[in-house]
């Protein structure tokens, strides 16, 4: 870590230094054959992790510097200390400045922060972050933290355990159990508090009171959930105030992303995939609007919602969250949101969030039937009622027939035969007939929408630009299916 002017000056001149050697380097590579390939690239490699490592160090103190970080986070007093440095830096003061506040030498202050106040007293350290203006939380963590205490509090907030013990609590068992080590228990438990109150502002003392935990829906914005009589309310908000915080992640990671207008004539939208990546399918419907400038986030948790939509500060974000494989289906719900999208884009906040039942979503507002005539418009080329008809002549009037027609009309006609199939089984819904259950076994599902989406997000996203605990946070979101553990 730098602590001063000179220390930085010093690491500049390394980077040339380092940066020399490896130009020298590689230029010897090239015409040295005698040394072993495997040795040449180990070489490299330490030169390389040096570089990055002196560059990191440079980049954090000229951050310090610039005051691009307000709050500094930890994990345990042990990290006091360079915090108390990094705070000196921040607020613009050098070790003579810091000496001077406290009436000592500075020479002394040089000596506390080379060893990282390994000298000094508690007292001490409380002057040093009075002197420099530093606010600190005075919260602590007892001993004897109970995660099974922990994940009570927490469902009965409305957060699902599974995603408790997946996203907050990866591999808890691998590392300890009840009665091995209380000190790795307490400190995986801090280590999910400090994600929790991350994502959802609860602070320690809130997350280890006795008091009922109670949900904060304020960031979300005016969200109109759209939901069915058997929807777990508490459930579906804790979630989705999970799923808002990834997505101001993944706005905050992808932040150089250049945003273009939206069409909304979905004949636009089809001949401008078709004519840009080939065909119509959702890995290329995925990239086309990831070109608009919409950043797309794909979640895999079980319940809550289906698909969501948030504009924030003018950039607009979708989350798709599906557990089924059928790309007609996550292809739909891409294009619906794309479609919300699309609205009122002068307007610099906006929120859309829709739980999951296919057909009463067809049947809610008039902005959610166009929404979906949207995507099926998209989907079916603008052929809804020509392809019905066929089905419904070829079938000759004959519900059981109509599978293995389905089938055929779309397979001839060029079309997603998923996609086709929720649309007869919507038409059909209106009848009061339902044939729900047959459309889902035509979905196709050779391909992992999900991984495609994840891929893709992992193609446009820096995560350098998130702290450790956002970083953590979004790629256990992004991960699959964990191991859950029982207490």
């Amino acid at each position: 870590m730098i602590k001063n002017e000179r220390q930085y000056r010093i690491t500049k001149a390394q980077i040339e230094k380092f940066s020399n050697a490896f130009a020298q380097l590689s230029a010897s590579t090239q015409q040295d054959q005698s040394v072993h390939p495997i040795l040449l690239k180990a070489e490299r490699e330490s030169v390389e992790s040096q570089l990055a490592e002196l560059r990191i160090q440079v980049e954090e103190y000229e951050a310090l510097k610039e005051g691009q970080q307000a709050v500094l986070e930890l994990d345990s007093l042990d990290a006091l200390p360079r915090a108390l440095i990094k705070a000196r830096i921040a607020a613009g003061l050098n070790q003579k400045d810091l000496a001077e506040r406290l009436g000592i030498k500075e020479q002394q202050v040089q000596r506390y922060e080379d060893t990282e106040y390994a000298s000094a007293s508690f007292t001490r350290l409380v002057e040093v972050s009075r002197a420099i203006g530093v606010q600190v939380r005075e919260e602590v963590l007892l001993p004897r933290v109970s995660p099974a205490d922990l994940l009570s509090r927490l469902s009965q907030a409305g957060i699902d355990r599974d995603l408790i013990l997946n996203r907050f609590f990866p591999n808890l068992s691998a590392e300890t159990s009840h009665d091995e080590d209380e000190v790795s228990t307490n400190a995986l438990v801090l280590r999910a508090a400090t994600a929790l109150k991350r994502v959802f502002g609860w602070s320690l003392a809130d997350l280890f009171s006795s008091r009922p935990l109670q949900l904060d829906l304020t960031p979300l914005g005016a969200v109109h959930f759209k939901v069915n009589a058997k929807a777990n309310q508490k459930r579906l908000s804790a979630y989705t105030v999970y799923a808002h915080f990834l997505a101001l992640l993944v706005l905050e990671a992808t932040a150089d992303l250049p945003a273009k207008p939206i069409p909304t004539d979905p004949k636009q939208v089809r001949e401008a995939i078709c004519s840009t990546y080939g065909e119509l399918t959702f890995s290329n419907a995925l990239r086309y609007v990831w070109s608009l400038g919409i950043p797309v986030l794909p979640l895999r948790d079980a319940g809550a919602f289906h698909g969501a939509f948030w504009r924030v500060n003018g950039r607009n974000v979708i989350v798709l969250k599906q557990r089924t494989r059928s790309s007609a289906r996550w292809l739909l719900d891409l294009l619906h949101e794309l479609w919300h999208a699309a609205q009122e884009p002068e307007r610099p906040e906006r929120t859309v969030v829709e739980e999951g039942d296919i057909a009463q979503e067809r049947q809610d507002s008039p902005e959610e039937k166009t929404a979906t005539r949207f995507g099926e418009h998209i989907l079916l080329n603008g052929r809804q009622k020509e392809l019905v008809e066929m089905c419904t002549k070829e079938a000759k009037g004959s519900i059981e027939r109509l599978k293995n027609v389905v089938f055929k009309v779309a397979t001839r006609e060029k079309v997603l035969v998923g996609a086709l199939a929720d649309h007869m089984a919507y038409r059909l819904s209106l009848q009061g007939e339902n044939w729900w259950g047959a459309a889902t076994n035509l979905q196709t599902e050779d391909i992992e929408p999900w991984q495609i989406a994840r891929d893709v997000l992992l193609e446009k996203i820096n995560f350098e630009v998130l702290n450790d605990v956002d970083q953590t946070l979004l790629i256990r979101a992004l991960s699959d299916d964990l191991p859950q553990q029982e207490f």
